[in-house]
């Protein structure tokens, strides 16, 4: 009688461990399947959010590119007072709108661009480049740019080095002082570690580094309320050189205007 009795809480055993595991695996595979789920949903929104981000910067450049064409070519002389005003606020608000499309391209570019092309880029022919872009500014205030490139090729990816560039050009336009002249140098050099070192200085306002350290090349920060500006340019140029494996930093005084030191490593593109 005491055999049957323990063959039975053997047999009871047995299948109370058998459903607790059978419980488990059900659990196990829930939480699998809302796993796989959850990253299908993530997956796809993120397709669709980069194909709704890429379609919309593509089709409003073609429009707007020839909107600020017109207004750059449109004659003053005919326009009173009133209406000079009004076409200003139209380019004012089209400059916007495109560094707001180009500022978009490039955080697109950074996240679908798995596979990028590193190359020996000649910094020289890239700042030139940059400059034409910025011609009419800098003709008119009489801006002062020296360069001094010990090292004009530069391992890293052409379109980013450019769009690095742009940036930082962009960043001392803006923010120039209003009581001096704007200078801006530019300058390649070797560090110890072999390193290509640029350093992008200009004597603009500057930024307050004791208030706005941690927060220089976040995304959507701004330092200086007076001065139109979309607040992700840094994000963008940090982003990118990060995403190269190489390093930015900035030293900087209020009034004293700014240095920006991009640091090409070396051994990123070995």
């Amino acid at each position: 009688m005491s055999n049957q009795i323990n063959k039975n809480r053997i047999k009871n055993s047995d299948i109370s461990a058998l459903a607790a595991n059978f419980r488990e695996y059900i659990a196990r595979n829930k939480v699998a399947e809302e796993r796989d789920q959850l990253i299908e949903d993530l997956t796809s929104r993120n397709q669709d959010l980069n194909q709704f981000a890429y379609i919309t910067s593509h089709n409003l450049r073609a429009p707007l590119s020839n909107l600020i064409g017109l207004i750059d070519i449109l004659n003053y002389d005919l326009l009173d007072e009133y209406n000079r005003t009004i076409v200003d606020m139209f380019r004012d608000s089209a400059h916007k709108l495109n560094e707001t499309i180009y500022d978009l391209t490039q955080m697109l570019s950074i996240k679908s661009n798995k596979k990028k092309i590193i190359e020996n880029v000649d910094i020289t022919c890239i700042f030139k480049k940059v400059c034409n872009y910025f011609n009419k500014q800098i003709h008119s205030t009489g801006i002062n740019i020296h360069t001094d490139f010990q090292y004009e090729l530069v391992p890293f990816n052409k379109s980013y080095l450019e769009s690095v560039l742009m940036n930082l050009m962009s960043n001392s336009l803006k923010y120039c002082a209003i009581d001096r002249p704007l200078k801006i140098e530019l300058a390649t050099k070797l560090n110890t570690d072999g390193n290509i070192v640029l350093t992008f200085a200009d004597n603009g306002m500057g930024i307050d580094l004791i208030r706005h350290k941690d927060r220089i090349f976040g995304l959507n920060e701004r330092f200086h309320n007076h001065v139109n500006g979309s607040g992700v340019g840094l994000f963008i140029t940090k982003t990118q050189v990060v995403s190269m494996g190489g390093e930015i930093a900035v030293e900087s005084e209020v009034d004293r205007g700014a240095v920006f030191t991009v640091i090409f490593k070396k051994q990123a593109f070995m």
